[in-house]
């Protein structure tokens, strides 16, 4: 990216349009890609779990470069194609690898035990044949008729 995208970005009250700065979704995008990036080593720094926090990651992502777009910038959205919501599906999926990656990292004596009993239901399950499979819990997952509609 070169110095004029830059100056262009950061402009205030520059009114851009999709002809005079073409870029702009593209500068979004990587906006977005930073605050999720700060933000999801934030959540995961932090030991953060829950629903709460990707909430609040969404909003802090969607809603900020909106924010930035119409009020600094005070851009022409009507140019542009999706200007409001580009990069936003991207940007939470990397909140998300970040997230859950320090988080992982932080409790790697819990992921050893759910893998432990993971195998030990497998193999149970594997060892045990057809009469371990009646005891699982059939009224949890009914059998499919004879005739499904697929």
């Amino acid at each position: 990216m070169t110095d004029s995208k830059w100056k262009k970005f950061f402009a205030v009250n520059s009114k851009p349009t999709s002809a005079t700065f073409p870029e702009l979704p593209d500068m979004i995008t990587w906006l977005r890609m930073g605050l999720a990036l700060l933000y999801g080593l934030s959540l995961g720094l932090r030991d953060t779990a829950g629903g709460v926090g990707v909430i609040f990651g969404l909003n802090v992502i969607t809603f900020v470069p909106i924010i930035y777009i119409s009020s600094v910038l005070d851009a022409n959205t009507d140019t542009y194609k999706n200007l409001n919501f580009v990069g936003v599906p991207n940007a939470l999926a990397l909140m998300l690898l970040v997230w859950l990656y320090l988080f992982t990292m932080e409790h790697a004596e819990d992921e050893a035990a759910l893998g432990a009993a993971v195998v030990q239901v497998v193999k149970t399950v594997v060892e045990g044949g057809e009469e371990t499979l009646e005891g699982l819990g059939e009224e949890a997952a009914p059998p499919l008729p004879d005739e499904a509609e697929f």
